[in-house]
C-alpha cells in the first residue's frame, strides 16, 4: 500500500497531458464558462446604476469699503459687521459648502423642489399620487441627500483659506435628478446665503436706529450712521448679486455614461473566473479523484 501511495505522490507532472485535459473536457469548461458569463449578466443587470453630475464653482470675491476706523471700533463694540464686503462667514468656500450640507438648507431644498418623491420613488404610487404606506420623513430625505452630495476643494486654497475652487458631486440613480439637484443647489445657496444676509442687516438696521435716537453725542450718531450707510450697502449686495456667495464656472450637465457598476468590466472578470474555475476543477478532479479511488481499493 506503501508502494502504491509513493508511486502515485511521485509520479511526475506531464504538461501534455494537462492540455489534452482540458482538451478533452472542452465542452465542460465552455458551458461552465458561459454559465457563469450568463449568470454574472444577469445579476449586473439588476443593479441600479448610478450617475454622477459635476458643477465647478468658485467662491464669490465681492469687495467693498471697509468703513472708517471709528466707525469699525464702534461696530466692533456693538457686534456688528462695518463693511460692505461680505463677511468671511458667508464668503469663505468652505464656510459655504458647511452650510450646503447643512439640515436646515437641505430639508429646505427638498421640500423646495419636491424630491421626496424621486428620493423614495418605491414608496409612491404614482397613479394615486399617494405613498403606499407611511410617508417617509424628512430626516431620512435629507441623509439620503448629504450622502449623495461630495464636494472636493481646490487643496492650495484650501490649506490658505484662500478664494478658490471646489467641485460639487451629486451621485443619483436618474442623471437628469443628478444634473437637476446639484445645479440648483449652488442656486440654492446663493439665495439662502443672501436672505440671511439682508435679515441680519435688517436687523442691525433696526438695532443702530434704536441707538442713534439714545443718543445726542454727534460724532457716536456720525459713526452710527455711518454703520447704517454699510449695512445698506450689505443689502445691496445680497440682492442684487445672484452669485452671492458662489459662482458657477461649469454648470453640471447630465452624464451620458453611468459611474458605476461598470457591466462590462465586471461580465468579463466574471467570466475570466469561471473559465479558471472550470480548468483548476478539471486538474482537482483527474489528480485527487484516481489518488482516492486507489487508496480505497488498496484499503
Amino acid at each position: 500500500m506503501n508502494d502504491l501511495h509513493s508511486k502515485n505522490v511521485e509520479e511526475p507532472i506531464d504538461i501534455a497531458d494537462l492540455i489534452q485535459n482540458v482538451l478533452d473536457n472542452a465542452k465542460f469548461v465552455a458551458i461552465m464558462t458561459v454559465a457563469i458569463a450568463a449568470i454574472s449578466a444577469i445579476y449586473i443587470s439588476s443593479v441600479e446604476r448610478t450617475y454622477i453630475a459635476t458643477t465647478l464653482v468658485k467662491s464669490s470675491s465681492q469687495v467693498g469699503s471697509t468703513g472708517e476706523s471709528s466707525a469699525a471700533g464702534l461696530a466692533g463694540l456693538l457686534g456688528i459687521q462695518a463693511s460692505a464686503t461680505l463677511s468671511p462667514t458667508n464668503t469663505d468656500i468652505d464656510s459655504t459648502m458647511a452650510m450646503m450640507y447643512s439640515r436646515p438648507f437641505i430639508q429646505d431644498f427638498i421640500v423646495k423642489h419636491g424630491l421626496m418623491t424621486k428620493i423614495f420613488e418605491d414608496d409612491w404610487n404614482k397613479e394615486n399620487n399617494s405613498w403606499k404606506s407611511e410617508e417617509p420623513s424628512l430626516i431620512d430625505a435629507y441623509e439620503i441627500i448629504r450622502k449623495a452630495i461630495k464636494i472636493e476643494f481646490d487643496p492650495i486654497a484650501w490649506t490658505r483659506r484662500q478664494v478658490g475652487y471646489a467641485t460639487i458631486d451629486v451621485s443619483w440613480k436618474d442623471k437628469e435628478t443628478a444634473a437637476y439637484i446639484v445645479n440648483n443647489l449652488v442656486i440654492d445657496i446663493n439665495t439662502f446665503l443672501s436672505a440671511k444676509m439682508i435679515k441680519e442687516s435688517e436687523k442691525s438696521i433696526a438695532f443702530l436706529d434704536d441707538q442713534f435716537t439714545k443718543t445726542n453725542v454727534l460724532s457716536v450718531r456720525e459713526s452710527l450712521s455711518k454703520l447704517k450707510t454699510e449695512q445698506l450697502r450689505n443689502m445691496m449686495l445680497a440682492n442684487s448679486s445672484e452669485d452671492f456667495a458662489l459662482t458657477v464656472i461649469d454648470d453640471a450637465l447630465p452624464p451620458e455614461f453611468p459611474t458605476s457598476p461598470k457591466r462590462v468590466q465586471f461580465v468579463f472578470i466574471a467570466t475570466s473566473l469561471g473559465f479558471l474555475a472550470s480548468i483548476i476543477f478539471i486538474f482537482l478532479k483527474d489528480s485527487i479523484v484516481p489518488i482516492l479511488k486507489r487508496l480505497k481499493f488498496s484499503l
